[in-house]
């Protein structure tokens, strides 16, 4: 379905298209608010648009498609064709009911799954929309990550335990059956066929049939209060303003409901709470800590990075790697990249359009997309030496 009225966001991918296919040429449009620089280093060109402050909480790669999960809905960007589509609750016929989008994931199907702020799960086959919800057996409508096990089933990480797709229900592991936390916010599979769920209290291992958690006790986390002051988040969830407020539109009971409670204040740092994670091409996890920076297991030890090994800052929203086998960090302080010896960092003194990046994805052609705060920036080739 067509957005038809073309919106602020809308003119600003539309444009950024033509910057993107004509080799990144430096200039400014102000009547669309899209900026395309060669940072003060000049090892790097840019190109970027602006969503108009709202995050590009999450990106997926579907052939030429960019599919993208903001605060404001979905944007679908095909960069060879210049198309774009924007996708909300209002043009899409209730497919999905809440503007702010958390995760985007594409299953090997090809279908579109969209996990929302207090909307449940929608997935799109290309023609029609589905919604699940608590009724379908999801565990909660609060959705943060999704993964594929080696079968193709469909786990998904929500605010009330992992929910595995089967059929057209779920079944949902909760605390009982041995998760340390309700809140659960990453999933990573291993090459062992091992699941690792991240939660507010620590990271769950499940093989299928027994449960092992780690925690900062472990050995998991840095040390707190590295990170500079001015760069702490102050909380890892929406503000009322960015999603306009208002059940299904990512700011309601259950988002109260945890803040509420006791022992679940967790606008400061802690290293216990793991809010993204990865497996690399060595199977070694790696896990992103809100303020402890990044640990990493290789299945016997564990070790941790910090602002002080490199990284650009302690708060992890995302953990990728590319196809030359670095892993990458999306933080509070801009995207870092391990070599395998040392983190080095590009932020917005190299040009990056905001610091704080919260989704990343490499394409096959090359391209390098970081999803910021305030909008994308994108660039195609190699990493800058220093």
């Amino acid at each position: 379905m067509k957005f038809k009225k073309p919106g602020r966001v809308f003119q600003s991918i539309s444009m950024v298209s033509v910057l993107l296919l004509s080799s990144c040429a430096g200039g400014r449009s102000p009547e669309h608010d899209v900026v395309a620089t060669t940072p003060p280093s000049g090892a790097i060109v840019w190109a970027e648009f602006s969503t108009h402050d709202s995050p590009v909480r999450s990106m997926a790669m579907d052939g030429d498609n960019l599919w993208m999960g903001t605060m404001k809905g979905i944007i679908r960007f095909n960069v060879p064709r210049r198309e774009v589509e924007f996708y909300t609750p209002a043009n899409t016929d209730g497919g999905f009911i809440a503007r702010a989008v958390y995760i985007l994931s594409v299953d090997p199907k090809g279908n579109k799954w969209v996990g929302t702020y207090g909307g449940g799960l929608s997935r799109f086959d290309g023609q029609a929309w589905k919604r699940f919800s608590t009724d379908d057996g999801l565990g909660d409508n609060w959705v943060y990550d999704i993964k594929y096990d080696r079968d193709g089933k469909m786990w998904v990480a929500t605010w009330n335990g992992v929910s595995v797709l089967e059929g057209e229900r779920f079944r949902t592991y909760r605390v009982a059956d041995g998760l340390p936390d309700k809140w659960v916010y990453s999933i990573a599979y291993d090459r062992d066929g091992v699941f690792w769920f991240g939660t507010e209290a620590g990271i769950s291992r499940f093989d299928g049939k027994s449960w092992k958690t780690y925690s900062h006790k472990d050995g998991v986390g840095g040390e707190i209060g590295e990170s500079p002051a001015e760069s702490k988040p102050t909380s890892p969830f929406p503000a009322p303003d960015e999603t306009e407020g208002g059940a299904g539109n990512g700011y309601g009971s259950s988002f109260l409901q945890h803040h509420m409670n006791m022992g679940k204040q967790n606008a400061g740092p802690n290293p216990d709470f793991i809010i993204s994670s990865l497996v690399d091409d060595q199977n070694r996890r790696w896990f992103g800590t809100w303020g402890g920076g990044v640990a990493r297991f290789d299945g016997t030890a564990w070790t941790n990075y910090t602002v002080k090994d490199g990284l650009g800052g302690d708060f992890i929203f995302t953990l990728v790697s590319d196809r030359e086998g670095h892993v990458w960090a999306g933080t509070n302080g801009g995207a870092s990249w391990f070599d395998g010896t040392r983190w080095r960092t590009i932020n917005s003194s190299k040009g990056l359009l905001d610091d704080y990046v919260f989704s990343m994805l490499f394409d096959p052609k090359g391209r390098r997309w970081f999803g910021t705060t305030k909008g994308l920036s994108v660039f195609k080739g190699g990493l800058p030496s220093e």
